[in-house]
C-alpha cells in the first residue's frame, strides 16, 4: 500500500499531514476521547502512532493547554513496558499525540480470544503492566485509566512485547475534575474505578493498584468482577461490594492468588499496595511461588490479606509517589 495515497471519503484527517510532518494513515482505533491512525512521520521516516482527540475536547482551550503540559510530562517517562510518547501539537482544532507504533493487540483482545488464563500466564502478563505503572509512580505520575485498551501487546523474537499507553491523555483530562465528571458523564471506563473516585473523585496510586487487581481478575476468570445494567450500577458495586474471589469463579485457583486480588481491590484503599512499587513486590512473590508449584502458602496469604494492616515501608509510601496536583 503507497501511504502517500491513503484517503478516507468517511475521515477526512485520513491522507492529510498535521504540523507539516505527521502523514495520517489508516485509523486503528477508535474510543470515547480520540481515535488512533497509523500516520509516517516524513522528517524521521518512522511509523508513528498519531492520536487525535475528538473536536469537542480540541475546542476547548483549557483542555488543550493541559494536555500539552501533561503530554510533555509523559514524554519524560522513560520504561521499556511504556509506550513512548515524541511529540504532541495543535493545528486548527486539532489536538494530537505522537507516540511509539506498537503493531500488535490489546490486553483486550487476549482477554476476548484468550481468557480465563492460568494463574501462572496472567500474573506473567500483568507483571510487565505493574512494573510500568511503578515506574510512573516513583515518577510521580499517576495514570488513571488503566484498562485492557490500554495495554499494547506486540509479539517479538523474544515473545510478547506488553506496553502500557495513555498516560498524558488520562492525566490531562482528569486534572481539574480528578476524574469526576465532564458534562456529567464519568471519566473512565467504570469497570475499573477505584470506589473513591467514585465517591470523591480524588485518585492517588492506589486508585491504579485498584485498576490493575480488577484486570488480574479479568485474565483469571475471562469476567468483569462487577457487572450491572448501566454505568451507574457498576459504580454502586465498586463502593458497596467486594472483588469475589478468582476462585470462586474458576476453581482451583491458589489461595495466595485470591489474596492478591483481594489487595489490590481493597474497597478501603487504606488497606491496598500503596502503590505500583510495592504491588510488583506482591506480584513477583506470587509469581515465585507459581512457578514453583506451590499449591499452598498460609503465609504468603496472611501477608497479602488486606486485613493485614499495612507494614510500615508500604505505609511510609502512601505520601511519596502520590499526584501533586490534588
Amino acid at each position: 500500500m503507497d501511504r502517500a495515497r491513503v484517503t478516507d471519503p468517511d475521515d477526512p484527517l485520513v491522507g492529510r499531514v498535521l504540523d507539516g510532518r505527521y502523514l495520517i494513515g489508516p485509523r486503528v482505533a477508535r474510543g470515547g476521547m480520540a481515535t488512533v491512525y497509523e500516520a509516517i512521520d516524513q522528517r524521521l521516516e518512522r511509523t508513528v502512532a498519531v492520536k487525535v482527540m475528538h473536536a469537542g475536547l480540541g475546542d476547548d482551550e483549557e483542555f488543550a493547554a493541559r494536555f500539552v503540559r501533561e503530554a510533555r510530562h509523559a514524554a519524560r517517562l522513560s520504561h521499556p513496558n511504556v509506550v513512548s510518547v515524541h511529540d504532541q501539537g495543535q493545528e486548527n482544532g486539532t489536538v494530537f499525540l505522537v507516540m511509539e507504533y506498537v503493531p500488535g493487540r490489546t490486553l483486550r483482545d487476549v482477554i476476548r480470544h484468550d481468557a480465563p488464563l492460568t494463574p501462572t500466564k496472567a500474573v506473567a502478563l500483568v507483571e510487565p503492566i505493574v512494573a510500568a505503572l511503578a515506574a510512573a509512580h516513583e515518577a510521580n505520575l499517576i495514570h488513571r485509566d488503566v484498562k485492557p485498551e490500554n495495554v499494547l501487546i506486540a509479539d517479538g523474537p523474544e515473545g510478547p512485547k506488553v506496553k502500557v499507553a495513555d498516560f498524558g491523555l488520562a492525566k490531562a483530562i482528569s486534572a481539574d475534575t480528578q476524574h469526576t465528571a465532564t458534562g456529567g458523564v464519568l471519566i473512565g471506563t467504570v469497570s475499573y474505578l477505584a470506589p473513591e473516585l467514585v465517591v470523591d473523585g480524588r485518585a492517588d496510586t492506589r486508585a491504579d493498584v485498584y485498576a490493575l487487581g480488577v484486570v488480574l481478575f479479568e485474565l483469571l476468570t475471562g469476567k468483569r468482577p462487577h457487572e450491572g445494567e448501566s454505568p451507574i450500577q457498576v459504580a454502586y458495586k465498586h463502593v458497596h461490594e467486594d472483588v469475589p474471589a478468582p476462585s470462586s469463579v474458576v476453581p482451583g485457583i491458589p489461595a495466595y492468588v485470591d489474596a492478591l486480588v483481594a489487595r489490590a481491590t481493597a474497597r478501603d484503599r487504606e488497606h491496598r499496595s500503596a502503590d505500583a512499587r510495592v504491588l510488583l513486590r506482591q506480584i513477583r512473590r506470587v509469581r515465585t511461588a507459581l512457578l514453583a508449584g506451590t499449591v499452598d502458602d498460609p503465609e504468603l496469604v496472611a501477608d497479602l490479606l488486606p486485613s493485614k494492616p499495612p507494614t510500615p515501608v508500604e505505609d511510609d509510601r502512601h505520601d511519596t509517589a502520590r499526584d501533586p496536583s490534588t
